[in-house]
């Protein structure tokens, strides 16, 4: 014969005191201690990436228009069939000019080119770096309009060389790596840029910044010497 056991009745609100359990007060600030931490990685990381993807565009960019610059530049190198390193500047609306004379180094901030063979030709193109703007600019006398090159550029010495910095020149070189100091426009035209910011987006260059400088060096020949 089958007996039942006595079952000892549960004690008031004791189904309630279960159901409602929580996080202790120390389990809840451990839990939001790490969920702050979480969070304050996940910003870092973000804002880690955003740096980094606009230092990245910035150098892509100023490569790029560098690139274009130079393109232009070397292309006009190759096709001079003479040329004249000198001292330039711009009045505003021209480009003015003044080669130096034979015998010397054959160093300026400023180059004439031209395609002709004749040196008297009134076929050319002058680019001329100008140290107030710190840009370099280009005319040509078939289209009398000032073209900015590059921009942004410096010649403080702080940057690159020191106290020889040569940024901001044009110059002739012999194979040897000397400066040539005639005309027989069978020399390497040397020039160098160095960047004090990059473009779009912007930024600086320098002691104190992400990059210390930003220097491009330029060396072309001319494909049809006289």
């Amino acid at each position: 014969m089958k007996t039942l056991s006595a079952v000892e009745p549960m004690p008031a609100g004791a189904g309630r005191g279960r159901r409602a359990q929580a996080f202790t007060l120390s389990e809840m600030m451990i839990a939001v201690f790490i969920f702050v931490f979480m969070v304050l990685g996940i910003i870092y990381v973000w804002l880690f990436g955003l740096r980094y993807d606009e230092l990245s565009n910035s150098k892509l960019g100023a490569s790029d228009l560098s690139r274009r610059g130079f393109d232009v530049l070397t292309g006009d190198i190759r096709a001079a069939k003479w040329w004249k390193v000198g001292s330039g500047a711009n009045n505003g609306t021209i480009l003015t000019f003044t080669a130096c004379i034979n015998a010397t180094n054959q160093v300026g901030n400023a180059i004439q080119l031209s395609s002709s063979g004749q040196t008297n030709s009134p076929a050319y193109v002058i680019y001329c770096f100008d140290t107030n703007a710190c840009n370099l600019y280009r005319m040509s006398n078939g289209a009398p309009t000032i073209q900015i090159i590059a921009q942004s550029l410096t010649n403080s010495g702080i940057l690159g060389n020191g106290p020889t910095n040569t940024s901001m020149t044009f110059h002739a070189e012999q194979y040897n790596g000397n400066l040539a100091q005639d005309w027989q426009y069978k020399y390497t035209i040397v020039t160098t840029m160095e960047f004090k910011q990059y473009q779009y987006p912007l930024t600086h260059v320098g002691p104190g910044y992400y990059y210390n400088y930003y220097r491009i060096q330029l060396k072309a020949a001319s494909h049809c010497p006289n």
